[in-house]
């Protein structure tokens, strides 16, 4: 039986889920906040978001940007450090990077020390999807990395502004931190990015939909995770859109 769609109202704006092929017929009544949204949620597997039992496994971190540091426009918290008379920056991945990766496995390294500039690669992140590199937000002297992760790599996510930081770069002066973000440009950033987020991967989804298989709309399982739906490939490369 053919599956009849009614004309969109005019004005009207298709739920990113229609229009990735997910849901049969949504109209967006959210301004695509979709944070804020119960169908966002399910479909991502948010129980939480949507009422989740008092008993529920609490989110491993909140949305929070503390004020004592920095961000970069790669989802990355810079907080300057003085030691020994130089200028340290210590690195870690902010509350939206942490959101988007769910997992590591490895922190992978090069030569340490080492010099770096602006953007090049101090490490990779090895996820269940693949590998994300992430760069210095200034150029320095790479000198120290967290011990602590390569036993532990979990501890980067489930305490990223603490115990889970990441590598020190040694920097000659902080006349690029204006370049920097403050936490409250940080969160407001890390919302539109998350709305980008879903919108790539709601046309990444559309575009590749010969490959999803059976959804919602069709009568099959329900695919609550976009990893799951876009494939590893898909997913690391929405990543390295935003986490850099």
């Amino acid at each position: 039986m053919s599956r009849l769609h009614p004309i969109l109202p005019s004005g009207a704006e298709p739920c990113v889920w229609m229009s990735a092929g997910l849901v049969s017929y949504k109209l967006c009544d959210r301004d695509f906040d979709c944070e804020h949204c119960p169908l966002d949620a399910a479909l991502r597997g948010d129980a939480r978001a949507i009422g989740a039992p008092a008993d529920a496994e609490p989110a491993p971190m909140t949305w929070s940007f503390p004020t004592d540091r920095l961000y970069s426009s790669g989802h990355l918290w810079i907080q300057p450090r003085e030691r020994d008379g130089s200028t340290l920056m210590r690195l870690g991945l902010d509350a939206l990077a942490v959101a988007l990766l769910g997992t590591c496995l490895r922190v992978r390294w090069g030569k340490l020390p080492r010099e770096l500039d602006s953007g090049e690669a101090f490490c990779e992140l090895e996820l269940d999807v693949g590998r994300l590199p992430l760069s210095a937000p200034e150029s320095g002297r790479l000198v120290t990395r967290n011990e602590q992760l390569d036993g532990d790599p979990r501890r980067l996510l489930s305490n990223p502004y603490g115990a889970g930081w990441i590598a020190e770069l040694s920097v000659p002066d902080a006349e690029n931190q204006h370049q920097l973000l403050s936490a409250r440009d940080a969160r407001e950033q890390s919302q539109l990015d998350l709305k980008r987020f879903r919108r790539f991967a709601a046309i990444q989804m559309l575009t590749d939909g010969g490959g999803l298989g059976q959804v919602l709309a069709d009568g099959g399982e329900r695919l609550t995770d976009v990893r799951q739906m876009l494939g590893a490939p898909g997913y690391l490369r929405l990543l390295r859109e935003l986490i850099h």
